[in-house]
């Protein structure tokens, strides 16, 4: 006698499958749910051997163990966050130089100064403060015959208008000398402000990565606000 059986349904095997972001999709009910629909559905007359079984097993273990490690990795991550900006809350009060280049304008305070130091004697050398589109904002000239100075940027435009909150650059332009000129924000770090992009420093209106810090010293330091050059 031949048994004809009345339906089939074709087992299929779960897979879980890793987005380009890194999280695992699924959770491990999800996948026992599907393993256990996979056993009720199978064809009687042609069940799952053993090792597909100890195979979809071992596979659920495997998600269940990386789900608690991406668990855990989170939670390493978040406490190394946490103990970074506690570090950082130090150097509030201490008077810093970091690296002149990208920064954020938050008119939070006057402007701290640009410290500029030449390999040799200066001549037609300008402090250039630029958009993020690149685009040229203001301009300071820089005094012929130093090979240091301290330029402070009032926060203006060319125009005197007070420029909008944002990212700029600041750099500078060596001008006729050759000479090689390095340029650091020079101030007293007076907050540690904990953006959706990280902890920034906040030194007077700027706001900086800490990772620009090149320096930091024991006392506070008031420098000058407005345009203008200081031998």
């Amino acid at each position: 006698m031949t048994i004809t059986p009345t339906s089939s349904t074709t087992a299929t095997t779960s897979t879980t499958t890793t987005p380009v972001g890194g999280a695992l999709t699924g959770s491990k009910d999800e996948f026992l749910k599907l393993f256990m629909a996979q056993l009720q559905h199978q064809d009687p007359l042609d069940p799952k051997n053993g090792s597909d079984m100890v195979a979809q097993l071992a596979q659920f273990s495997s998600v269940e163990q990386a789900t608690e490690t991406n668990k855990h990795l989170a939670d390493l991550a978040a406490a190394q966050v946490s103990a970074s900006n506690e570090s950082l809350s130090t150097l509030v009060g201490r008077t810093c130089n970091a690296t002149a280049g990208d920064f954020q304008l938050d008119r939070g305070g006057a402007m701290p100064a640009v410290s500029l130091t030449a390999s040799g004697v200066m001549k037609g050398a300008s402090l250039v403060i630029s958009d993020a589109n690149g685009v040229e904002v203001n301009r300071i000239k820089i005094a012929d015959g130093l090979t240091s100075a301290q330029v402070t940027w009032d926060g203006n435009n060319a125009s005197g208008v007070p420029a909008a909150p944002g990212s700029y650059h600041v750099a500078v332009e060596p001008g006729t000398s050759g000479a090689t000129i390095t340029s650091q924000w020079h101030g007293r770090i007076d907050a540690v402000e904990l953006t959706d992009a990280g902890a920034r420093l906040r030194m007077g209106g700027v706001l900086l990565a800490p990772t620009d810090v090149r320096t930091i010293g024991l006392t506070s330091l008031t420098t000058q606000t407005g345009s203008g050059v200081s031998p």
